[in-house]
């Protein structure tokens, strides 16, 4: 047993809520969303949607599946 190391663990394949915030903020400023126009569509303020992209403040669940929702649409 000498020199071996511990078995690697399989990975967890859940994704948290800052990676699901990260790939949001990738896809709004990859597709050059306006910021208005898609805090309209969220139902929440400009500033709150600043606070989202700028990672101050992580969504509630509602508010990311409907984010999620936007990143899905073409």
């Amino acid at each position: 047993m000498a020199g071996i190391k511990y078995a690697p663990k399989p990975y967890d394949k859940s994704v948290t809520v800052l990676e699901r915030v990260e790939y949001f903020r990738h896809w709004f400023y990859t597709t050059h969303q306006k910021k208005g126009a898609v805090a309209m569509k969220l139902g929440i303020n400009a500033k709150k949607l600043n606070r989202i992209l700028t990672l101050e403040q992580l969504p509630d669940e509602e508010l990311l599946k409907g984010m999620m929702g936007l990143c899905d649409t073409k």
